[in-house]
């Protein structure tokens, strides 16, 4: 590798974040806090597009098998209902 790249991937390594030990857990608090607040489904805004690829959806009930709801769902739609 040349003298350049590894001045350029030096400068990068970090992407000019502290380390961990020079952030107070103060402050880690409030940027998980922030973090929460911008994953939660409700401060999406409208048309925002969700990677769901991990997830296994339900067709009968219409649910995610990870929700929180799902085990109590009651079938909502059949197999054999056209889409």
């Amino acid at each position: 590798m040349s003298e350049s790249n590894q001045e350029h991937e030096q400068e990068h390594e970090s992407a000019g974040l502290p380390d961990s030990d020079e952030v107070s857990a103060e402050e880690k608090e409030e940027l998980e806090q922030e973090r929460q607040e911008r994953l939660d489904p409700d401060s999406r805004s409208d048309g925002a597009e969700v990677d769901n690829t991990d997830r296994d959806f339900d067709p009968e009930t219409g649910l995610f098998t990870d929700n929180p709801d799902h085990a109590e769902a009651e079938p909502q739609y059949s197999a054999d209902d056209e889409a």
